[in-house]
């Protein structure tokens, strides 16, 4: 098959990481892929850098009717089976332009609180059982979506035996030394704050918290101003964006999700593959891949009381962060592998193509 990725997006996120993951995984499987968005973004460059083709569309607002044209004579002039939207902008120019093309559509819905524009598309990704839940309470059909996991290739088998000793020495960090880190974007929804003030809780205890996320932009200087005023700014570390987030993973010894809302993190599935135990937030699919006081433990949002008691028995019991984390392994493992992803995707793809 020849299937064109849409997304619009100009930064590095969940998203666009699964996008690049799923278009490579789809050309390993010989099939084609090629991508319609801003090619100066982070998504275009890796593409690009990958030897991907496809076409630079600026995908301005929702109503750019020059890119909807070029889409569909650009879908029809190199014959492409399936247009694959992404995020609701992605889903709408997907859907309009296969429209016009005469092509199916899929969509891909990553969020659990944004339900507009797929109603073109023949078939529904949802990423978690939360966000098909929430596409169906938004009057979509559910004959129309398919639940399909995140699924990530097994980080943990490529990374050297040394990367925790060696990445821990890089970072300074003690051996003996409970160490959390949270990688995500610093923006309202990842609970930054909440987690700086349960920590805050927690000074009593040894610990080292790593945030690897731009500190400059977003919410990034306000947490920084948060961690002085509460008194641990010594103890947390603003890594900015990082590219190692694996090995980042490997030298901590938990991990810290402490959003407002999530449909599925794939660094939720990174840490539970790197075999880390997780202290996360019960809200959208989060549970779906934590359980609660066995890989992990999950609170309510915007409680930073219950993180401080979540994370107190981890950081004082290396005996509970091995078993928590070995489960995390096996939840991995059982259901969250990149394969899994590809054959379902696929699947779904031909569903739509049958059609």
């Amino acid at each position: 098959m020849k299937i064109i990725i849409v997304l619009h997006s100009m930064k590095s996120g969940g998203a666009e990481r699964h996008a690049l993951q799923l278009m490579r995984g789809l050309r390993a499987r010989g099939h084609e892929a090629l991508y319609a968005g801003p090619m100066d973004g982070w998504l275009g460059q890796q593409l690009s850098a990958d030897g991907f083709g496809g076409i630079d569309l600026p995908l301005v607002g929702l109503y750019d009717l020059p890119s909807i044209t070029r889409l569909a004579l650009y879908a029809r002039r190199v014959g492409a089976d399936l247009i694959h939207g992404h995020l609701t902008r992605g889903a709408w120019y997907a859907g309009l332009a296969a429209k016009l093309a005469g092509l199916p559509s899929v969509a891909t819905a990553h969020s659990d609180n944004a339900g507009k524009h797929f109603g073109r598309a023949r078939r529904i990704i949802a990423v978690s059982q939360a966000v098909a839940d929430f596409l169906q309470r938004r009057g979509y059909d559910a004959a129309r979506i398919r639940m399909v996991h995140h699924g990530i290739a097994d980080i943990a088998t490529h990374l050297p035996a040394h990367i925790r000793d060696t990445t821990r020495h890089e970072l300074g960090l003690p051996p003996d030394e409970a160490c959390l880190l949270m990688a995500a974007r610093i923006v309202p929804a990842k609970g930054h704050d909440t987690a700086l003030k349960a920590l805050a809780l927690l000074k009593d205890t040894r610990w080292t918290l790593l945030l690897a996320g731009d500190h400059e932009g977003d919410l990034g200087p306000q947490m920084q101003a948060l961690a002085q005023t509460l008194g641990i700014a010594g103890r947390v570390r603003f890594l900015g964006l990082r590219e190692d987030v694996p090995a980042l993973l490997k030298a901590s010894d938990v991990l810290l999700a402490p959003s407002r809302r999530e449909a599925l993190s794939l660094t939720l599935l990174e840490a539970s593959a790197c075999s880390l135990p997780i202290v996360a937030t019960r809200v959208g699919g989060i549970g779906e891949v934590v359980e609660d006081g066995a890989s992990g433990f999950l609170v309510p949002p915007d409680d930073p009381a219950a993180l401080a008691a979540a994370l107190a028995p981890l950081l004082g019991d290396p005996a509970l962060r091995a078993r928590c984390g070995a489960r995390a392994r096996q939840r991995f493992e059982a259901g969250f592998t990149e394969n899994a992803m590809f054959d379902k995707t696929i699947a779904v793809y031909r569903e739509a193509c049958g059609e």
